[in-house]
């Protein structure tokens, strides 16, 4: 195939176009003629450059900044709730006076039990079965020790900041927690001198205690507090348990009384597990 040759025409095309540009190139070095142009190219680069970042790019960096430091201060705050409940829970073991405890003694026995730094081992809640609680005669709580410790902590007390719960019932890692109210459980309870066996009732915040006026000749009144007795071997003696609330009388010699629990379970996620 024959090559087509340039003819005279196009050669001038040629020589002027590379005329032209030696003069552009000439007043641009000589005069900047064309400085102004350049900048604002320069500036339109970098104004678009920067308005797509912000549109397409930055939004997505300002949301996974938000999201870090949203779940850094969920955590921060999660570690502060749980010193914080470990202190109630100190607080529930070194408190004095009736807030807690029946008398200095018991507070007492308590400590030379135990070391005041390792007095309880401190635990949380991993399931919790709340309808149940609300609806039925089951009551119990599943719970984890923050730091393994390897105890087997069957027939220990369970504690919140409030004072007992319950008493961990089976140990497979997780602990099973048989709480007060829970129809199966039995905690004997001491006041001014007179005893019973307290039965949980199926409701939240309430056990019950029946006693003969024969043998409690005293009668026992609206308020009055009940402690634990320390008899059953779980629960340490003298901690305040409750305050009766209602006195039935079932027949002339058979009295029945409901007493208020001063613990609700669901007050806090850290416990502490008493070891037996």
């Amino acid at each position: 195939m024959a090559r087509v040759a340039p003819n005279s025409g196009s050669k001038a095309i040629y020589l002027l176009c590379i005329l032209a540009g030696a003069i552009l190139l000439y007043l641009d070095i000589a005069y900047k003629s064309f400085d102004s142009i350049k900048n604002t190219y320069i500036s339109t680069t970098i104004s678009s450059t920067y308005l797509l970042k912000k549109i397409t790019v930055d939004p997505f960096i300002y949301l996974y900044d938000l999201s870090s430091s949203k779940s850094h201060l969920v955590n921060e705050n999660k570690n502060l709730q749980a010193a914080l409940d470990k202190s109630y829970l100190e607080n529930f073991i070194v408190s004095r006076g009736d807030k807690f405890f029946m008398d200095d003694e018991a507070i007492t026995a308590l400590m030379s039990k135990y070391e005041i730094d390792e007095v309880f081992h401190a635990s949380k809640i991993k399931f919790f079965d709340t309808t149940k609680y609300f609806c039925c005669d089951t009551h119990i709580m599943y719970i984890e020790v923050i730091s393994s410790s390897g105890i087997d902590f069957t027939g220990s007390a369970v504690i919140n900041s409030e004072g007992i719960i319950g008493q961990v019932i089976s140990d497979n890692g997780v602990k099973e927690v048989l709480l007060l109210t829970d129809t199966s459980h039995y905690i004997p309870l001491e006041t001014e001198g007179y005893f019973c066996n307290a039965k949980g009732s199926g409701k939240p915040g309430i056990i019950s205690c029946r006693y003969s006026s024969l043998i409690w000749t005293n009668p026992v009144s609206n308020g009055q507090k009940l402690y634990s007795s320390g008899l059953g071997g779980i629960y340490p003696r003298g901690i305040l348990i409750g305050y009766v609330q209602e006195i039935t009388n079932i027949d002339e010699t058979d009295i029945k009384i409901d007493i208020s629990l001063i613990t609700d379970p669901l007050k806090n996620s850290m416990l502490g597990i008493i070891e037996n």
